[in-house]
């Protein structure tokens, strides 16, 4: 199966209605190229506001579906598009998770994925308390079918230095993971990450990074690199963000690639889970 995916590159704010909005007409504007599924940054609808411990950060939390997901979900039902929207999530449990929402070519919710792995960080030029805001995830690695023949895992950025998640979701049967991302820092490691995910686990990986200094943020000084990427299975990099500004990324993605390269290589069939209990051990 092939499928037409674009991952949206933005420079967002402090204003969460004009981040929504951007999201909204980053996802139309890849339904007229022809995306079929479209991926927006980490927390999209919001500045990264994780570099200071402030409570009010938390008023920026909302439900799943919520008013950011009506929104998005109508430019998706005009894309005629699969959409995945991360943002916080006020979860009907009261408690606060980073999220990603999966819409439907509809404009419905059809999924959520909570970032599961938290990182708590503070070095030159990078700051992120994220264990101040979220709770690690509690739905597990799902996948999402979607009606296009095309499956999607979701890892959030922080967890892409983690091999556990990407292969749970390849065991489940993801074509492609996507990637969303807001980071300073890493970005050596930011490509042979993502190349080697797609490797491992012999599919294709689409990673989406916000770009520039948040508008409006006069506290932080960290500066997000984009270089949001599609890499194919075999780790061939396939598109890339040609530059430093908001930006829409390309390609079409080919379950055939996988398929023959599994069978190639023998990845899969050549496990032995038998013997790796230690990853697991606490």
């Amino acid at each position: 199966m092939k499928a037409n995916c674009a991952v949206v590159q933005l420079n967002l704010s402090d204003d969460k209605n004009d981040n929504i909005a951007r999201c909204a007409d980053g996802v139309r504007e890849a339904g007229k190229e022809g995306a079929q599924i479209i991926c927006l940054p980490e927390l999209a609808t919001s500045q990264y506001f994780c570099y200071a411990m402030e409570r009010s950060f938390m008023d920026l939390a909302e439900p799943i579906p919520g008013p950011a997901t009506e929104v998005v979900g109508a430019a998706a039902k005009e894309a005629d598009a699969w959409v995945i929207l991360p943002l916080y999530e006020l979860g009907e449990d009261e408690q606060l998770y980073n999220s990603a929402a999966v819409i439907n070519r509809q404009g419905e919710v059809v999924g959520n994925y909570r970032k599961n792995v938290i990182p708590l960080m503070e070095f030159t030029g990078v700051t992120g308390v994220e264990k101040f805001f979220f709770r690690p995830g509690n739905l597990g690695y799902p996948v999402f079918e979607t009606d296009l023949g095309i499956t999607i895992g979701i890892t959030i950025c922080y967890e892409r230095h983690f091999p556990e998640g990407p292969r749970s979701l390849a065991l489940a049967g993801a074509d492609v993971i996507f990637v969303p991302t807001a980071t300073p820092a890493g970005r050596e490691l930011w490509e042979v990450e993502l190349r080697a995910m797609a490797i491992a686990n012999l599919l294709w990986v689409g990673g989406v990074n916000r770009v520039g200094r948040d508008r409006g943020d006069d506290v932080s000084e960290m500066e997000f690199y984009g270089q949001s990427l599609f890499s194919a299975p075999n780790g061939e990099v396939v598109a890339r963000a040609t530059g430093g500004d908001a930006e829409i990324v390309y390609a079409e993605i080919d379950t055939e690639r996988s398929r023959q390269l599994r069978e190639d290589w023998g990845f899969f069939r050549d496990r032995r889970p038998e013997i790796y209990e230690a990853i697991t051990a606490p």
